[in-house]
């Protein structure tokens, strides 16, 4: 049976794509979502430069060296750095799956951080909100383990909330709008139906 990872990366590379060079996409050069920005991030640590040895991505990182990334290789990287990073095998497949797919499209910090907004949204008058710090402690973890339908959908509803934001705030990202909002819509329907 495939992991929780396999399941949630299949969901997320099929909207990540291939290869783009968007002039409005300030992380570059991309391909299977791994840009360039966010590969020259990682080869700017000793783990991160030796994920990308091991990973046998060829160093130094340039626009070639994305141009020829497989799509194993990025999903072997975003699953160490957004995956792994945030210790998603230790939640439920569903709320797992909304923070991995927004951790590789806004980073994971940021992803937390709509996530437990998402869940502040949802608790009662009496409920404990949690702190928004793009940290997934142990109350957040707790709180996000809950992987109601009522949690899923909050969180999804901010993380629309946030690119509406992001595209308002910064129009030369509003290009992207639509399709950040169908990704979100389709992650929703995938899980309440559970065809994830």
């Amino acid at each position: 049976m495939d992991s929780h990872f396999d399941r949630a990366h299949a969901f997320t590379a099929r909207w990540e794509g291939g290869f783009s060079d968007h002039p409005a996409d300030t992380g570059g050069v991309t391909m299977y979502g791994a840009s360039l920005a966010f590969v020259r991030q990682l080869e700017r640590t000793a783990d991160g430069r030796a994920l990308l040895r091991r990973t046998g991505v060829r160093l130094p990182v340039t626009a070639a060296s994305v141009r020829a990334l497989t799509a194993r290789q990025a999903a072997t990287l975003f699953r160490h750095e957004f995956w792994d990073r945030l210790n998603l095998d230790d939640l439920p497949l569903r709320p797992a799956c909304v923070l991995y797919d927004a951790a590789v499209n806004c980073g994971p910090a940021q992803s937390v951080r709509i996530a437990q907004r998402g869940y502040n949204s949802c608790v009662g008058p009496y409920g404990v909100k949690l702190v928004v710090d793009g940290r997934l402690g142990p109350h957040s973890r707790a709180a996000l383990a809950a992987d109601t339908d009522t949690i899923i959908k909050a969180m999804l509803k901010e993380r629309r909330r946030f690119y509406r934001q992001l595209a308002e705030g910064n129009p030369s990202q509003a290009v992207f709008l639509d399709g950040w909002i169908n990704r979100v819509d389709a992650l929703e329907s995938a899980l309440l139906k559970g065809a994830l």
